[in-house]
């Protein structure tokens, strides 16, 4: 007789079975309605194919390409898809790997230079595969039998001897096309309908100039031809907004191949970047937050204390010093767990806010940087709350204030999304099904709408991630808010409370606008340049009509400045439309216009971003205007 095994679905209900269901077939039971988007599933937080069979009990959950895992996992499935049919037109290609990325996914080759003939047949190959509906069938092998199959292929083999010894080995088939692989992926090729390939390029193995060549090929994925269409309209528009050609235009950031994927930060960025700070620095002063400055590089025994260097070690930035091995810190936490535990603390101390404005390192793949949005170098609003546990849903409920007026401030929306315990975590089930509970307990109280990614969460803490929409619609995600029971304990802090005795704080790591390189890069687009006037560089320029007027609209400036808003003058050697439209370029909120009008009377001609025409008004009235709107942070004009 086959064993009897108990599932938990997402809803709580547990039922009996016998081994041997599909995840699939276990899922269209529990909700026969709701089962068509289904694409894969999770069970205990690990995402899995539709076809796993359950051979234990556990927690079940279907994946649709709303949660980001089932997004990723059709974009990884289009990955195949492409090199199905780069293969079947150059049979000789290797294959090497192809994640999904924030945008779509990659995958590069180890061919010939690709052409756009090659394209078009690698596009009606594609086409052809989804209208056949081929499975994408997993097939376990041992690793001898692995080595014959990857056989000519030495980067599949070099994949092979990285897998852990004793961990399963899997390839994917797909028709006639095998392709080592850990999986899961959609059920089949007619998921992929809505594939499409953005571009291919030539790049150097690793990202190095002397590596060798590559051939890429980047695309998009979506489960129908309709989202895909509906993706393309957009995305034609937000290449207009590109981030990374406004910034060059308005001299905000650049980059270098000589440090690829670590932006530079020109004075007109540094502006934004300090008000960015300050409008964050004024929230932590109200709300009793306390600043930090911890070592940018830490020894290797601190991350295995924090398990970063058994979770994360791949994404970190390693070097040598002393004769012993040190990594860059891709997250701020190490360093606030050791000044909490530099001295003995009291529950008097509690909650203890320490925030922290350091530059992180993290060694993100070449293919997917982009621009500010994937950089390799960046600093977040990041800050660490240790609480009692008393003290956590209080310190939940003013963070999820904050972020309301945070995102409010930038005329953004924003979602929530729960992100529960991964397959690969630290510490006790119970204490993570704790602090799933609270955390959801939070979002319910405060009558918060949210979704439920099982597998997503941080490897030490389940999450709250924040979701913005810029004007396009375009989800990112930006801040996140982690209730963390097991780096307090590996990090063996304590404190004695009320009682006499000692006791293990809980944390709560957040950032909310994230990083400063991703959210500027969001918010330029989301406004097409256009910055609300107290985060624009140039928040006034002065035109003078004729160069007589040059000594008035320098006296001008020196007033405004003395108001503390950021002014520039233009030179009167242009005519007034060539330097208004430049202005236009230049995303400026207020142009004043001075001639032998305005000089004699006191008067200013205003001119304001998005709105047509000019206003006279007395010096003192433009001013307290602009004053208003920067100190009110108004987002307009």
């Amino acid at each position: 007789m086959s064993a009897e095994i108990s599932v938990t679905y997402p809803d709580g209900r547990t039922v009996s079975t016998v081994v041997g269901p599909t995840a699939g077939e276990l899922l269209r039971k529990w909700n026969p309605e709701g089962f068509g988007p289904v694409l894969a599933a999770t069970w205990d937080g690990r995402p899995v194919d539709l076809s796993f069979v359950p051979a234990s009990s556990g927690t079940l959950a279907p994946l649709t390409f709303r949660e980001r895992a089932g997004r990723d996992i059709l974009q990884h499935s289009a990955a195949h898809l492409v090199a199905k049919a780069i293969v079947e037109r150059i049979p000789n290609a290797l294959p090497t790997a192809g994640p999904p990325t924030e945008e779509g996914f990659y995958y590069d080759f180890d061919v010939r230079p690709l052409t756009p003939e090659d394209l078009d047949a690698v596009r009606a190959a594609m086409d052809r595969a989804v209208a056949e509906d081929l499975r994408f069938e997993r097939v376990e092998v041992d690793r001898a039998e692995a080595a014959r199959l990857a056989g000519s292929n030495p980067h599949k083999l070099g994949y092979l001897a990285d897998i852990p010894p004793g961990s399963p080995v899997s390839f994917y088939r797909t028709g006639t096309f095998l392709d080592l692989c850990l999986g899961p992926h959609v059920p089949s090729t007619k998921w992929l309908a809505g594939v499409h390939i953005l571009g291919f390029s030539a790049i150097t193995a690793g990202g190095v100039k002397d590596g060798d060549p590559r051939q890429r090929i980047r695309g998009v994925g979506f489960p129908t031809k309709p989202e895909l269409a509906e993706f393309l309209k957009l995305r034609a528009v937000a290449e207009a907004r590109d981030h990374r050609t406004l910034g060059q235009k308005l001299e905000l950031f650049s980059f270098s191949d000589e440090a690829p994927g670590f932006p530079f930060w020109h004075p007109n960025g540094m502006v934004i970047v300090r008000e960015l700070e300050r409008f964050v620095s004024e929230h932590y002063s109200e709300d009793g937050y306390r600043e930090i400055r911890t070592p940018l590089m830490f020894a290797k025994s601190v991350f295995e204390r924090s398990g970063h260097w058994e979770h994360y070690r791949q994404n970190m930035f390693l070097t040598e010093a002393d004769g012993r091995e040190f990594g860059w810190k891709p997250m701020n936490c190490p360093g606030a767990m050791m000044i909490f535990q530099s001295r003995a603390r009291s529950y008097r101390e509690l909650p203890l806010r320490l925030a922290e404005f350091a530059p992180l390192h993290r060694f993100e793949p070449s293919g997917t940087l982009h621009g500010l949005t994937r950089v390799r170098e960046f600093v977040q609003d990041d800050a660490h709350l240790f609480v009692t546990e008393e003290q956590i849903e209080g310190e939940l409920v003013r963070l999820l204030k904050w972020i309301d007026r945070a995102f409010t401030t930038f005329r953004l929306t924003w979602s929530y999304e729960l992100s529960k315990r991964p397959a690969q975590f630290l510490g006790d089930p119970s204490e993570w099904d704790r602090a799933e509970a609270v955390l959801e307990k939070v979002l319910k109280g405060s009558g918060i709408e949210y979704t439920t990614s099982p597998g997503e969460g941080a490897f030490y803490a389940p999450k709250i991630d924040i979701h913005v929409r810029d004007s396009l619609g375009r989800p990112w995600q930006t801040g996140t808010i982690q209730l963390d029971y097991q780096m307090p304990a590996r990090f063996g802090l304590e404190y004695q409370g009320a009682d006499g005795r000692l006791h293990r704080p809980v944390v709560i790591h957040r950032t909310i606008l994230g990083t400063w390189e991703r959210f500027l890069g969001v918010l330029l687009e989301h406004c097409d340049g256009r910055l609300p006037p107290w985060l624009s560089p140039t928040q006034v320029r002065i035109l003078p009509l004729a160069e007589r007027h040059d000594a008035a609209a320098d006296q001008l400036a020196g007033r405004l400045r003395t108001a503390h808003l950021r002014v520039d003058r233009a030179g009167s050697d242009e005519t007034l439309s060539k330097r208004v439209r430049q202005a236009e370029i230049d995303r400026i909120p207020y142009l004043i216009v001075l001639g032998d009008q305005e000089v004699a009377n006191a008067t200013v001609a205003l001119r304001v971003r998005g709105e047509k025409g000019q206003k006279t008004l007395s010096e003192s009235d433009a001013t307290a205007r602009m004053v208003r709107a920067v100190e009110h942070r108004s987002f307009d004009p």
